[in-house]
């Protein structure tokens, strides 16, 4: 009897023990995936066990148990295991917040063109990630475009004053007669503390998941920086004059890093 009383006290403070190193949380919770190639869904939660599929950057997931470093999903109906390391859980915090997407140029308005690239065909898929990251976060996203038309720049801002934006971020690619000028910078209203405060964070974001020269913030009297009635900027996420860059630009991998960068500024500048 004093055996089995013991065995079982044995069992229950080695669960107890589990439990507490590594908490499973318990209900589902949705995370995005965040690699730059593609992560591995495995059949246990083990680096050694064996690949049953693969995710890829953006895909969304349904988190059933989440245990250590451990999240467990369904995959196409089976049970698998992903490495949380690669997981963003921070869906909804950016739940009640309206974000202004704005996507440069368009239609008749190409932008800078150079090494092939027009500044207008890379913006908008670098809008449209940003737009489904931001959903994906709980966010009302606006876009002033989410197709090849040209949008006048005072219809731009007004659309996002009638929106009642919290936020709005332009998105362009920058041009130089200078070729071998590079790098990220992000530009603010003159004399506004919160556009600068917005700038910070984006620019900072962007340089981080870009790896790209850091050109810092910068003021200027650009339209829809002075017509907007809420915190807004302008990123320049890279020179298509350059070669190296024109080439990322155009890649959608490297989109896909712009608009993490981009979303995760917005989020810092929310909190």
């Amino acid at each position: 009897m004093h055996k089995k009383r013991h065995l079982l006290i044995g069992v229950l403070l080695f669960f107890g023990v589990f439990i507490l190193l590594y908490p499973s949380t318990g209900f589902a919770q949705s995370g995005t995936v965040n690699v730059d190639t593609t992560l591995n869904v495995r059949a246990e939660p083990s680096t050694s066990s064996a690949v049953i599929g693969s995710l890829y950057p953006g895909d969304t997931v349904d988190l059933e148990e989440v245990a250590g470093s451990w999240g467990k999903i369904t995959y196409k109906g089976q049970t698998g295991y992903v490495s949380m390391t690669y997981i963003q859980t921070e869906t909804g915090a950016l739940e009640g917040k309206t974000i202004a997407i704005d996507a440069g140029h368009g239609g008749k308005d190409s932008g800078a063109v150079a090494n092939g690239v027009l500044e207008k065909n890379v913006v908008l898929p670098i809008a449209q990630k940003t737009e489904a990251k931001l959903q994906a976060q709980g966010a009302d996203v606006i876009m002033t475009r989410s197709a090849d038309t040209f949008i006048e720049l005072e219809d731009r801002a007004a659309k996002a004053n009638a929106a009642g934006a919290d936020v709005f971020v332009s998105i362009h690619a920058n041009a130089s007669s200078d070729t071998s000028a590079n790098g990220t910078e992000v530009y603010y209203y003159p004399g506004s503390s919160s556009g600068q405060s917005l700038a910070s964070s984006v620019q900072d974001s962007l340089v981080n998941q870009l790896g790209s020269r850091d050109r810092g913030i910068k003021s200027a009297d650009f339209n829809v920086l002075r017509n907007t009635s809420m915190p807004a900027v302008l990123a320049e996420i890279g020179f298509v004059t350059n070669a190296a860059e024109a080439k990322k630009l155009n890649s959608s991998a490297y989109q896909d890093k712009a608009a993490t960068g981009l979303v995760q500024g917005v989020k810092e500048y929310t909190e």
